[in-house]
């Protein structure tokens, strides 16, 4: 029996040692109820950015209307738990979910079929019109979503023989059961036969169609499986939170998942993870009165940031911007989150156009040597001649 490589049993040990880490979170006191919301919210931004990433990273396809997928599952679950739904039929939350995975991959194709044709700059403006749509849409069809109003007393997922999930530390399990799960099966398809057809997609699509691979069938199977897990989020986000309306499905939420996939790396989902945690989870973390203390007690760290601004303050004759108070810096960069992006994309675009942490294949395509200049014609023949 061939023995793999160490390299290759240590990197599947890794996987699965930081998936145990995870699993131990809840029983350290340290982190009481709030830091495990918050958890749950990377956790959420994690499965939307893994959804995403098949469509932009897999596939090369920039999508800007991830939102649209992630509010169907939503709604989807609120008209068929609330109480408030003019429809009158009521599913387990069990029920709903393989439904919204089909509800998902649906809205996918929809949204795949037209835009077919289009590449790059027109493809983004079509899929960012088509997530505004359907944020109109649930705000006009009172009747059915509530309006502007929403859906509230959403139900809770039930779990047999025992309670409904509603602790924290609960849903902290089930975020990081869904993206565990989600990470495993988006590792085999990238794997597989489907995923070296949307490789070569992204690479080249007229290339791809001319070695026999159906671009039409596999950016369609792009579309839906991005879609399909977008719109589990959606009820995980809709149950967990107990009520929707359509101010939680704007264009920022499609914003905060696609800067999560650059930013971490397309195609890799440790990057993806990454992502989150930065873009997410530390601007909430940072508004934690712990954090601020914590921070506070790290002088060292204040003077660093303080130094260049002091030597301005000794040459300049006005007053320069200071470093703000640790326990300001949770609003500021909820504040300013926009501007943080903005600059942290144009320096991982500029810097490393992979992302933080790109996948091995996107690694070495940008740091691959570019291909020698083949020489001249003219300039061969004189060669061959002398």
């Amino acid at each position: 029996m061939k023995v793999p490589p160490r390299r290759d049993v240590i990197r599947r040990l890794v996987p699965v040692a930081a998936v145990g880490l995870l699993a131990l979170v809840p029983a350290i006191p340290f982190f009481t109820d709030p830091w495990l919301r918050v958890f749950f919210l990377v956790g959420l931004y994690v499965l939307l950015g893994l959804g995403l990433n098949v469509v932009v990273g897999f596939a090369g396809l920039l999508d800007l209307g991830y939102v649209a997928f992630f509010a169907a599952g939503a709604y989807l679950m609120g008209i068929l738990t609330s109480p408030q739904s003019p429809i009158d039929l009521r599913l387990d939350f069990w029920v709903i979910l393989p439904l919204a995975l089909v509800l998902g991959a649906v809205v996918g194709l929809l949204l795949g079929l037209p835009v077919l044709p289009l590449r790059g700059d027109y493809l983004a403006i079509v899929t960012l019109g088509f997530g505004e749509i359907i944020r109109i849409l649930l705000v006009n069809l009172r009747g059915i979503t509530g309006g502007s109003q929403g859906l509230a007393a959403i139900e809770k997922p039930p779990v047999p023989g025992w309670q409904r999930i509603d602790e924290p530390w609960q849903w902290y399990y089930v975020i990081l059961v869904a993206a565990v799960v989600v990470a495993f099966l988006s590792a085999r398809l990238r794997d597989a036969r489907i995923g070296r057809a949307w490789e070569a997609i992204r690479e080249d699509e007229d290339v791809a169609a001319a070695m026999g691979i159906d671009t039409v069938k596999y950016k369609l199977l792009a579309f839906a499986t991005g879609a399909a897990v977008g719109s589990c989020g959606g009820v995980l986000f809709a149950s967990y939170i107990g009520f929707i309306n359509p101010t939680s499905f704007t264009l920022q939420v499609s914003i905060n998942v696609l800067a999560v996939v650059i930013i971490g790396g397309m195609g890799n989902t440790w990057g993806i993870v990454f992502g989150a945690f930065i873009l997410i989870g530390v601007p909430e973390l940072l508004q934690f009165r712990e954090t601020a203390d914590a921070l506070e007690r790290l002088g060292w760290l204040r003077t660093i940031l303080d130094a260049p601004f002091a030597a301005l303050d000794a040459v300049a004759p006005f007053g320069v911007w200071r470093v703000p108070e640790p326990e300001t810096w949770g609003r500021l960069v909820a504040d300013k989150r926009f501007i943080i992006y903005g600059a942290l994309l144009i320096i991982v675009m500029v810097l490393r156009p992979g992302g933080l942490f790109p996948s091995r294949r996107r690694r070495l395509e940008f740091e691959a040597p570019p291909p020698a200049e083949v020489a001249e014609p003219t300039a061969l023949a004189a060669g061959g001649s002398q």
